[in-house]
């Protein structure tokens, strides 16, 4: 069975794939981005906080190539910028705005973790401490926007359906990342320490390796 095509579970229009994604961003990203800030506020990068972040990243591709581009194009790009102005089409366009950035900056972060010292210094993205504060604030701005989302097109869960509108809800839109960023976002690549110390601790785990 396609879960973008099958009922959702949180009484709304939904399909369960978008209902999944919503409960899957909010109850499990988004907690596993702060984790990741956990880690990097403590410095355990290797393997802990590479390791969260990795997760976040991949299971954002996942979703944005299983669900959200297929969604955006077929349900909101027609109507773009026509209808721009409208909140069916608003929102979702401003969260892949901010998805696109987090995803893709978190892709970047990732690639300087796992191959740090085989890029030239300036792939590096040093200080990353900047960098990672900046994706973990786009993640969560898109997870945000991506809650908006869901409730402007399907109403607020075990509440009530959205009232129609002139633009076909897709099978689900939370996400970006996720980055969106996922990620963001998450795992947050949101705070490491500065550019030395984290350096130092992937010169660790690389030596460990």
């Amino acid at each position: 069975m396609d879960p973008r095509l099958q009922p959702g579970f949180l009484g709304t229009s939904a399909s369960l794939m978008a209902d999944l994604t919503l409960v899957a961003y909010v109850l499990l990203l988004l907690p596993g981005m702060l984790i990741g800030f956990f880690y990097a506020r403590r410095q355990m990068f290797v393997p802990h906080h590479r390791a969260v972040m990795t997760v976040i990243v991949l299971v954002n591709w996942a979703i944005i190539g299983y669900l959200m581009i297929n969604s955006y194009s077929q349900a909101v790009a027609p109507s773009v910028p026509g209808k721009l102005g409208e909140p069916a089409v608003l929102f979702p366009s401003v969260h892949l705005l901010f998805g696109a950035a987090a995803q893709i900056l978190a892709t970047i972060l990732l690639i300087r973790m796992w191959f740090e010292y085989r890029l030239p210094s300036w792939a590096r993205f040093e200080p990353i401490k900047r960098y990672m504060r900046l994706t973990l604030s786009l993640w969560i701005i898109t997870v945000a926007l991506g809650v908006v989302t869901y409730v402007t097109w399907y109403g607020a869960p075990f509440v009530g359906k959205a009232q129609d509108t002139n633009v076909i809800a897709p099978v689900a839109t939370e996400d970006a990342a996720p980055v969106a960023t996922e990620d963001a976002a998450p795992a947050a690549t949101e705070d490491a320490s500065p550019a030395p110390a984290a350096t130092e601790e992937s010169d660790a785990g690389g030596s460990g390796g």
